[in-house]
């Protein structure tokens, strides 16, 4: 058995009761600022830095509803496990474990990859805005994908939001099925010629508008297909998308201003060519 001086003991008994100090001011301090949390951290982390990087390592915060990036351009639902910290003299990375609902993996996220469901505040999408979308037409609900604003609801589009998804489609979608994306740049895997595409026709519909084509009476279009170029039939229109038949058991909206359709790709050449 080990035994301590009175001394000895004293100050081992003065470490703990600071460092329970610290958890309960940190436990306290949960539904607060991050900021606040961080100031705690720093006040006491001279001469207890390990015990409170443990502790800070440690906490479990309550479960919260997420949407979290899973990879490329889709996010998921789901919800917090624990938050882990690293505290640095100049960066803090912060990370957050996600458990998914509908597939068993868990991943740590940034704090540009996760949007809290339940403290989001909804406002007014613009032009040319990043968002994530839930869109009925891939079949696949709870889902969410990375797309840019191209339109803001008015009576000619039924009141909805178009967007031009990542991956080259086109939807009507309407608010309460979006988020504003946290980061607002474009991911790598994005096709550059249309991210081209989407940076050209926000400078165009700043400068006034953008050229369209009137698919209301075609029944075929040239049309890009995954690098190809296919003369696919025309299902339908609604508003300024159409439904593309681009093979025989699948069909996509496109929109009527896309460098995917032949006649404005060959319109909008010099700008997508970098």
């Amino acid at each position: 058995m080990v035994t301590y001086s009175d001394a000895t003991y004293k100050m081992i008994c003065s470490r703990i009761e600071k460092i329970e100090a610290i958890q309960q001011k940190i436990f306290k301090c949960l539904h607060e600022s991050e900021l606040q949390l961080r100031q705690i951290a720093q006040e006491y982390a001279i001469g207890y830095g390990e015990e409170l990087h443990e502790v800070c390592t440690q906490l479990e915060q309550p479960t919260e509803r997420v949407l979290a990036k899973h990879h490329g351009w889709q996010w998921l639902l789901g919800k917090t496990n624990t938050r882990k910290e690293t505290l640095a003299t100049e960066k803090r990375d912060l990370k957050i474990s996600v458990q998914f609902d509908d597939i068993l993996v868990e991943k740590c996220v940034s704090q540009n990859e996760i949007i809290y469901v339940h403290d989001y505040k909804r406002r007014d999408l613009e032009i040319g805005m990043k968002v994530l979308a839930e869109y009925n037409c891939y079949d696949a609900p709870g889902v969410f994908f990375t797309a840019s604003v191209a339109e803001i609801p008015e009576q000619q589009n039924k009141y909805r939001y178009l967007l031009l998804f990542d991956d080259g489609t086109a939807g009507y979608v309407s608010e309460d099925k979006c988020f504003i994306c946290p980061d607002q740049s474009f991911i790598s895997s994005v096709n550059p010629t249309h991210r081209r595409f989407i940076q050209y026709y926000n400078k165009m519909y700043q400068e006034g508008g953008f050229k369209i084509l009137d698919l209301s009476l075609q029944r075929t279009m040239l049309t890009e297909i995954n690098g190809e170029w296919r003369l696919c039939p025309i299902n339908f229109t609604d508003c300024n998308i159409a439904n593309i038949q681009v093979s025989a058991d699948q069909a996509e909206f496109v929109y009527c201003g896309s460098p995917r359709l032949a006649p404005i790709y060959h319109l909008l050449k010099t700008h997508l060519v970098a």
